[in-house]
């Protein structure tokens, strides 16, 4: 892989890390789903830096660069966070539902308690 690519990807790498960790910092993001972000740079630094092992990795693969190789697992590992996401928030929505329904049922039941009063 072409050295600048390699410290191009470190360093977006390394600024994608400090932009979690600001967030974090301004509660604009819980710890609990920027650890999947974390480790996702954690992983693509640490492939990054062992080239040679990355190397013999994509020829057994069949990547003809390795390039190709390190997006093509960068896409996949977004995915699964993606699809993380996309579960904890459908589990969101049915306690939001199931909240709204449980306010509705005590208001009734609070203008049900004044008007008997």
């Amino acid at each position: 892989m072409n050295m600048r690519l390699i410290i191009f990807l470190i360093i977006f790498c390394l600024v994608f890390g400090i932009i979690i960790f600001y967030n974090i910092f301004r509660r604009k993001i819980t710890l609990q789903y920027s650890l999947m972000w974390f480790s996702y740079c954690i992983l693509m630094l640490i492939v990054l830096i062992s080239t040679p092992i990355l190397d013999k990795v994509t020829s057994f693969l069949g990547f003809e660069v390795t390039s190709n190789m390190v997006f093509f697992f960068g896409f996949i590992i977004l995915l699964v966070i993606s699809f993380t996401l996309t579960k904890f928030l459908s589990l969101q929505k049915e306690k939001i539902t199931m909240l709204t329904q449980e306010v509705g049922i005590l208001k009734k039941e609070l203008e049900n308690y004044h008007e008997k009063n």
